[in-house]
């Protein structure tokens, strides 16, 4: 009995110790810069421009298809590129996206809340841009001048953005004749980061 005992009141003392441990403590880690551009397609979904059976340049639904990589539709986007290349136009565009039933919204007039828009909710837009040419919205950033410029992946040549002075840009982008479409799919989560660490408490005697 008396080895029982012995066992017990050690059994007693390791709980009390374990309870005499600190509790951890957390602080917030500030959050990292913001990913610019913020619709950032990793360069393997990122759509090249192809010639058309007519031998004419699919820009559009080379953009299209890089927008909907980014907004996780890819096999909507493989089918669009199985169906459809060549030349096109904002009619015939958008009476294709209505027959496939892709939300999506749209401006003529260069609009500049519908990519203000776009880029709040993370999900780029094609637009006209060049002459006779579309190209991906992938959103504003801030220069190191403060200004503040459009960022543009042009499916000619993706490996690189490219970037024009927002003034500008909007100044050009109507002159190209001011439209833009976005489909309304959810983009990717933000990048992951890690927003706290624990500190373990001093002892105080």
């Amino acid at each position: 009995m008396a080895k029982k005992h012995h066992a017990t009141v050690i059994l007693l003392w390791l709980l009390l110790a374990m309870g005499c441990a600190p509790a951890p403590t957390y602080v917030a880690l500030p959050a990292p810069r913001a990913e610019t551009p913020a619709i950032n397609p990793p360069f393997s979904v990122r759509q090249k421009n192809w010639l058309s059976p007519a031998n004419e340049g699919s820009c559009v639904h080379a953009s299209l298809s890089t927008m909907l990589h980014w907004q996780n539709k890819f096999e909507l986007a493989k089918w669009w590129r199985s169906k459809y290349s060549g030349g096109e136009w904002t009619d015939q565009l958008r009476r294709r996206l209505d027959a496939a039933q892709i939300p999506y919204a749209f401006t003529e007039r260069a609009n500049l809340q519908l990519l203000d828009d776009a880029h709040a909710y993370r999900r780029g837009a094609l637009l006209w841009w060049k002459p006779s040419h579309c190209c991906n919205f992938v959103g504003w950033a801030k220069g190191t001048d403060g200004k503040i410029y459009a960022c543009i992946l042009d499916n000619n040549k993706t490996e690189r953005y490219e970037f024009v002075e927002r003034s500008e840009f909007h100044r050009q982008w109507a002159a190209y004749g001011g439209f833009a479409l976005t489909t309304l799919y959810d983009p990717p989560s933000p990048p992951v980061f890690r927003s706290y660490k624990a500190v373990e408490d001093e002892w105080k005697w």
